[in-house]
């Protein structure tokens, strides 16, 4: 591959944007009461279209009408469940702080899984 983004990638990715910028407020308040109130430094948001188990829903799609619900996890919690060994964790600490101002989104979509770092 040479770098170049999917096309449909492209176009998840796009989806998550409009979400963020519908949803700026919400989505600051919890990542800040995360950090404010001890639970953790290292909030994550996570995306998906169905419900999941992994996170505590935040944001239902169907209320807000945009196209991903959002959940809410810390690295803490997903290194307990087993979605970031625990081998990774010091290395997305370092990029999670590379990356301050920015929001950490886990995208569940069947196109696209991965973790982003998205602008607040």
């Amino acid at each position: 591959m040479n770098g170049e983004i999917d096309p449909r990638e492209k176009e998840v990715l796009n989806m998550l944007e409009q979400d963020v910028k519908v949803l700026k407020a919400e989505l600051k308040e919890t990542i800040d009461d995360i950090v404010k109130q001890g639970y953790s430094q290292f909030p994550i948001l996570v995306t998906h279209l169905q419900d999941i188990d992994i996170a505590e829903k935040i944001i239902d799609k169907d209320l807000y009408h945009t196209h991903f619900s959002f959940s809410a996890t810390t690295l803490e919690q997903m290194v307990e469940r087993g979605i970031i060994v625990p081998a990774k964790k010091a290395a997305f600490e370092l990029q999670y702080k590379a990356n301050k101002g920015n929001y950490c989104v886990l995208m569940l979509h069947p196109e696209v899984m991965k973790f982003v770092f998205t602008p607040l």
